[in-house]
């Protein structure tokens, strides 16, 4: 079966989508829910809404910066990026609430310029993308975060084409990494990828839903199984 990646304008409408959906789950939220931890080690919810609300307006800023010709960095420093997110998480609930709404709503404006622009842009030391790829890495950190704040996966609410543009996108974003032990990702739709360091493979099999869940986030699934690479 042929692999089909999502087209650029169903990437920018899944980021709107998602996001609608992240808000509609954040607006119940009272400041006890806010206060409360997450899987991400030393992050509350209020955490993981600042670091949401400081990526969008980070993306807009290397949007701009590339539209002027003069690029930008995502952030000026990790040390940086740390510690505006540790102020943000002091924030009230309202204030992060209206926070992610309004910056989701500038950076959703600026998306649809990317496509096909092939500029790099580094969203981590030693992690670059062409700037088309930023709704892919919106998305990514939407849903991932999503699912940090104790929503289950989405998985009913993704095309099976956008899934598997999402799980090409990790898979080329986590490569060769040494602490990730080697393993072949197979989806039904018919992508295939590895991530990890050199050795004897595990492939895992099934939907790229759900193999973008197991491999971020650690998901299982009776959807997806092991197999052992005999090569």
């Amino acid at each position: 079966m042929p692999t089909n990646h999502a087209p650029f304008s169903e990437v920018v409408s899944a980021v709107r989508e998602h996001t609608s959906l992240l808000l509609g789950t954040t607006i119940g939220y009272s400041e006890e829910d806010w206060a409360a931890p997450t899987g991400l080690t030393g992050w509350t919810r209020s955490h993981v809404a600042a670091h949401l609300a400081q990526g969008a307006t980070a993306m807009v800023r290397v949007i701009r910066g590339l539209e002027a010709d003069q690029p930008v960095r995502l952030y000026e420093s990790q040390s940086a990026k740390r510690r505006a997110i540790e102020i943000g998480a002091l924030t009230s609930g309202l204030e992060l609430q209206i926070q992610l709404d309004t910056t989701a709503s500038e950076l959703q404006f600026e998306l649809a310029s990317l496509e096909g622009d092939t500029r790099p842009v580094i969203l981590r030391p030693g992690s670059q993308i062409a700037a088309g790829q930023l709704p892919l890495a919106r998305l990514s950190e939407v849903v991932l975060h999503h699912m940090d704040l104790g929503s289950p996966f989405p998985a009913d609410g993704m095309t099976p084409e956008t899934a598997v543009s999402l799980l090409a996108f990790q898979v080329d974003l986590l490569g060769r990494r040494d602490d990730l032990p080697p393993i072949r990702l197979v989806s039904d739709e018919g992508f295939e990828g590895t991530v990890g360091r050199s050795g004897a493979l595990t492939q895992m099999n099934g939907p790229a839903r759900e193999l973008f869940a197991w491999l971020t986030r650690g998901v299982e699934s009776s959807l997806i199984y092991r197999s052992e690479d005999d090569d």
